[in-house]
């Protein structure tokens, strides 16, 4: 989001593309629930984009609830939180070059990484009894909780984007989702990126806005 530029303004223009049949609808990304409210009141927002995963939850306050009570679907990236999820990286685990995003995630970093190894530890223990991966858990667990949320994991490898797909075929029963839900409810999440970002801020100020969320619209 550009903060020169009234969300009202961008909302109003995506209402006339809409009014002249050149766009089916609209959506935003990263944002709080207070900046959702101010566009969607101005021309009602089909989608938004944003960060959802295990380890970063905040959508869940307000964000996803204000979604699921107007209609508007959630896209979530990173919902294997840069492969954290996955179980397949560890403390010692380099995201040191130029071209690997993952050096600016908070719960990437080495301290972090062995902060959040109990979370990792639950998921291969889930996905044990179930026959599944640690990352199909983690997608199964978010199309099981939401029925307007839909996971967009990204990979560079065939190998990675065929498990994904896999979390298709995994179902938790309520029970199950659950006890899962409980376990996670008990285990901090070291680091924090947050879903809220404007343009122009660099990757050092991932979660600044997140404090600005509270107080917001709520679902009703």
């Amino acid at each position: 989001m550009n903060t020169q530029i009234p969300l009202e303004d961008v909302a109003r223009v995506m209402a006339r593309l809409i009014d002249e049949g050149l766009i089916g609808g609209w959506g935003l990304s990263q944002v709080s629930v207070e900046m959702l409210d101010r566009a969607h009141q101005t021309c009602p927002v089909t989608a938004v984009q944003s960060i959802y995963s295990m380890v970063e939850r905040g959508l869940e306050e307000s964000v996803i609830p204000y979604c699921q009570a107007r209609g508007i679907g959630v896209v979530a990236f990173s919902p294997i939180a840069s492969g954290l999820l996955a179980g397949t990286l560890t403390a010692q685990s380099d995201f040191s070059h130029a071209d690997d995003v993952r050096k600016f995630v908070p719960q990437l970093k080495p301290e972090n990484l062995a902060a959040n190894q109990p979370i990792v530890d639950l998921l291969r223990q889930v996905a044990s009894a179930k026959g599944a991966t640690p990352a199909q858990i983690s997608l199964a667990w978010m199309l099981h909780k939401w029925p307007h949320v839909v996971p967009i994991p990204g990979s560079k490898h065939q190998e990675r984007i065929l498990e994904n797909l896999g979390a298709a075929a995994v179902t938790l029963t309520d029970h199950e989702f659950s006890q899962l839900e409980d376990a996670l409810e008990a285990l901090p999440v070291a680091g924090h990126r947050g879903h809220v970002q404007v343009e122009g801020e660099s990757m050092a100020s991932w979660g600044a806005h997140e404090k600005r969320t509270r107080n917001a619209p709520s679902a009703s």
